[in-house]
């Protein structure tokens, strides 16, 4: 159980799910670019990589766990999105890095 927990399982599996199978699946699904862009990949992805972010600083977990779903956002959308969307994952990386660096410690 160290084991998953040193490797941090639910950041993994909330950035597979969020990073391959969602990117896949708006792309099956008829869903305009405004939605898709705007409010899914620009509002829901930024404030899930600030959560992420802020639960790793609180959580004392390792920092390279925030480019876990930049890296495989950027994977899923190179194989199912638009292109354009390559865009948002260096966004994700400093939402997710700005919210790290700004959350206080448990112990504070």
């Amino acid at each position: 159980m160290t084991v998953l927990k040193r490797i941090g399982w639910p950041y993994w599996v909330l950035s597979i799910v969020l990073g391959m199978v969602v990117p896949v699946l708006l792309n099956s699904i008829s869903i305009g670019g405004l939605w898709r862009s705007g409010v899914i990949y620009g509002l829901v992805y930024s404030v899930t990589a600030g959560l992420i972010g802020h639960v790793l600083k609180r959580r004392g977990d390792s920092w390279w766990l925030l480019f876990v779903l930049p890296v495989l956002f950027a994977l899923g959308i190179l194989l199912s999105g638009p292109k354009y969307g390559l865009y948002f994952a260096p966004v994700y990386l400093c939402i997710s890095y700005l919210a790290y660096g700004l959350s206080a410690t448990e112990g504070m």
